[in-house]
């Protein structure tokens, strides 16, 4: 019987054991990085402010606006539309900051959009990662 209790005795301390176990990493001391932030700026529109690590797990790839003949361009995979029908890219005025910016497209040829307006030559614009920016600014998902 002495054997018995002994087994027993082993159960419920590893049972115990157990219980006091999570299945969660080690909590970092350190603080988390903050989250992405939309703030209003003048035009309607918000400054989204990515952190490096965030770019980085969207995986924002950029294209300038070109010229051709007298026409300002941008690559197809820039261009947004709004629930109006309003035309939009996000521009990156500088690093990890967005804006969403007006275009007035013109025509689309293959993958290559002539702009009426739109921002000036070399101004970099989001090509991968716009719907993502776009969901941010309008609160998608919150």
């Amino acid at each position: 019987m002495q054997i018995h209790n002994r087994w027993i005795i082993v159960f419920a301390a590893a049972l115990v054991a157990l219980m006091g176990c999570d299945n969660d990493p080690p909590k970092s001391k350190a603080a988390a990085p903050a989250a992405a932030s939309a703030v209003a700026v003048p035009g309607g529109v918000k400054r989204i402010t990515l952190t490096d690590l965030e770019v980085k797990r969207l995986g924002i790839a950029y294209a300038e606006v070109t010229k051709t003949g007298n026409m300002l361009t941008v690559p197809y995979n820039t261009l947004l539309y709004d629930t109006s029908g309003g035309e939009w890219a996000f521009s990156n005025p500088e690093p990890n900051i967005y804006t969403r910016t007006r275009l007035k497209v013109v025509a689309i040829e293959g993958d290559k959009v002539f702009l009426q307006e739109g921002p000036p030559m070399g101004t970099k614009l989001v090509t991968y990662g716009a719907a993502e920016l776009y969901g941010i600014e309008f609160g998608v998902g919150k």
